[in-house]
């Protein structure tokens, strides 16, 4: 007869083994689709009996069969109500509540049997008690979040409409706004603006907090340049001295100054340059009355040559293009600051730009929901903007995106709560879901301080007791059977993107851990101190390669790295290699610690090393040129 606990580790060897399976079916499916309903059971069935087959053999209980069993069931039970999902979907869900069921249930009856201390017991069972706080919100939004990769079809709107001939072309009143940036970068995005295919269109120029008149009388100049050559007030430039609330400031300020005709607020930001056909692509859909905006992705332009920023722009196109572009299927994508277009009368039913917000953008989409209003997530590129040239402003402007979401959080929590707390809005279930999954997404790196008091209190029970813990080969063996399909899942999301450079995937993926330390920070910062810090902008002037600048910018880092890695080092003569224990376990964490930490050393030094090889470019493009002008007689 079965007991609990001889479930509870097969149970977890189905999950964990499930994910390589899926993993490959998903690859399969996005290179040659085969999937009919037929199909779709054998697989079910199939997947299934290979993972319970292997996770038998492994672990040499019968029950691991009953449990891929029950697995295949609940894949099927599910499959119904996922018919625009690829069978992948149904599959995952079951395999994640697999795990999440018999994780908890393995770490209880593992810790129970072991011949340890009191003290290293109630430590331990502490820590298994905080591991599944976030689990839940991570499997309830796991098909939203994951949809690019899960979802065979879409009903929403995705790409721009037509162009076409419009009886009615409501007024647009585009906004930029402008704080210290360089006069030829922005004199670019007017010239962009100027050119757009559309009749009906106003551009108001906010340049605020400016003290330097070299950088903003050009400003003044070209748009009283681009009025004259179009014979009409087109351009409005304004310079403000003293104006607070940052970019949310200086866009309030462009909306009180808007012509009281214009009925749609374009947001540009400064280095961003249009596409001619933005606004007759994009104008139609407000046709519904119930649009409130409609946004599309962040793009870039000169990124090409520059291998330190083909790292950064496929890391931005991964989140931009794929990631957020599917919460558009359930009407919570948010806006992203620019090349989006507005409703004026819903962003000024929402109280205009949110200026105690570092993301005032994303903010002002949550106002705008809760009115009820629509919104749509475009997967088309109509402008591009500048990457940062340094990664010191690389991660700042990642600060900014990781503190903003934390602020609304605590601004706005009482919209996605039920019960008495609850602020009454027309927010769906699902946006109430996807935005509070948002919000505590920048709080993820926090969870680690949870973590670490009881994490070294455990550690130092265990070495003062000179006890060993050792983990079951058959779970190491699941856990490294996932890293294998964890690069494959790489390579597929960047692939969708049409990323088909393993070098290109690989900058990325170094992109992404290098920012995981400005992260935690930017978490740490938003709950310690969230109303009171400033927006910073990114600046756009081309900057000169300086070494102890790139250094400057990673010493937390690579001082975190050498820390983990000399405590990493020390602790090798602890550690229990057959069967490897607990304290190899952490050896493994430090050292793979370290090595996200020195991510941000290589992304430093490679931005370092670029701006010293465009440099030397045009040192050389300059002394051609002279030797082309001045021959030697």
């Amino acid at each position: 007869m079965l007991t609990i606990s001889p479930l509870f580790e097969p149970g977890l060897l189905v999950g964990l083994f499930a994910i390589p399976g899926i993993s490959t079916l998903l690859i399969s499916q996005h290179l040659h689709p085969w999937e009919t309903p037929l199909r779709r059971h054998f697989a079910l069935l199939g997947v299934w009996t290979i993972v319970g087959i292997a996770a038998f053999l492994i672990a040499t209980e019968k029950s691991a069969i009953l449990v891929a069993t029950l697995a295949l069931f609940l894949s099927e039970a599910l499959s119904p109500r996922l018919r625009n999902y690829y069978v992948a979907a149904p599959m995952l869900l079951s395999a994640l509540a697999i795990s999440f069921v018999c994780s908890v249930g393995w770490g209880l009856a593992f810790i129970q049997t072991l011949s340890i201390s009191p003290l290293t017991r109630n430590l331990l069972l502490a820590n298994l008690a905080l591991l599944p706080l976030g689990l839940p919100l991570g499997i309830m939004t796991i098909l939203a979040s994951q949809a690019y990769l899960l979802r065979k079809r879409w009903y929403r709107p995705r790409y721009s409409l037509p162009p076409q001939k419009r009886d009615r072309t409501p007024k647009v009143a585009f906004h930029v706004p402008c704080y210290a940036e360089p006069p030829e970068v922005v004199c670019a995005t007017l010239d962009a603006l100027n050119q757009m295919r559309y009749p009906n269109f106003e551009v108001i120029l906010v340049d605020n907090n400016t003290a330097d008149p070299s950088l903003w009388q050009p400003l003044q100049c070209h748009c009283e340049q681009l009025n004259a050559s179009c014979s009409r007030q087109v351009f409005r430039f304004f310079h403000v001295d003293r104006l607070s609330g940052a970019k949310a400031g200086a866009l309030n300020f462009a909306l009180r100054h808007t012509s009281p005709d214009a009925e749609l607020i374009a947001v540009i930001d400064a280095d961003y340059q249009a596409q001619p056909d933005f606004l007759e692509r994009l104008v139609g859909f407000f046709d519904d009355p119930a649009i409130g905006y409609v946004q599309t992705p962040h793009d870039y332009r000169d990124w090409q040559g520059n291998r330190y920023q083909r790292g950064c722009y496929w890391e931005y196109m991964l989140f931009f293009r794929l990631q957020l572009a599917c919460l558009n299927e359930w009407v919570a994508s948010y806006v992203i600051g620019t090349m989006c277009l507005i409703r004026r009368r819903a962003l000024e039913e929402a109280g205009g730009w949110a200026e105690w917000c570092l993301t005032e953008d994303s903010e002002s989409a949550v106002r705008i929901h809760a009115l009820g209003y629509q919104s749509i997530f475009l997967t088309e590129t109509f402008g591009r903007g500048l990457i940062p040239e340094t990664f010191r402003d690389y991660k700042k402007q990642r600060f900014r995106w990781t503190v903003g979401p934390i602020q609304q959080l605590f601004r706005h929590w009482r919209l996605y709560v039920p019960g008495p707390w609850a602020i009454p809005s027309k927010l769906s279930v699902w946006q109430r879901i996807l935005e509070l999954a948002h919000s505590l997404g920048g709080l993820q790196p926090v969870a680690f301080l949870l973590f670490l008091p009881l994490g070294v209190a455990t550690f130092a029970s265990i070495l003062y007791h000179q006890e060993t813990i050792a983990i079951p080969g058959a779970i190491w063996l699941a856990a490294i059977a996932i890293f294998p399909a964890t690069l494959a899942n790489i390579w597929l999301n960047y692939r969708l993107l049409g990323c088909t450079s393993i070098g290109d995937m690989t900058a990325a993926t170094i992109a992404a851990l290098s920012l995981k330390h400005i992260r935690f920070v930017g978490a740490f910062a938003a709950l310690l101190g969230g109303k009171s810090l400033k927006w910073r902008r990114t600046s756009k002037f081309k900057v000169l390669p300086d070494r102890l600048r790139a250094l400057e910018s990673i010493q937390i880092e690579s001082l975190l790295a050498l820390f983990c890695f000399l405590l990493g080092s020390n602790l090798i003569p602890y550690a229990s290699y057959a069967p490897p224990d607990l304290v190899f376990l952490l050896i493994l964490g430090l050292f793979s610690t370290a090595f996200v930490y020195l991510a941000a050393l290589a992304m430093a030094l490679r931005a370092e090393c670029e701006l010293q090889r465009l440099q030397r470019a045009k040192q050389f493009a300059h002394h051609q040129l002279a030797k082309t002008q001045f021959p030697l007689q």
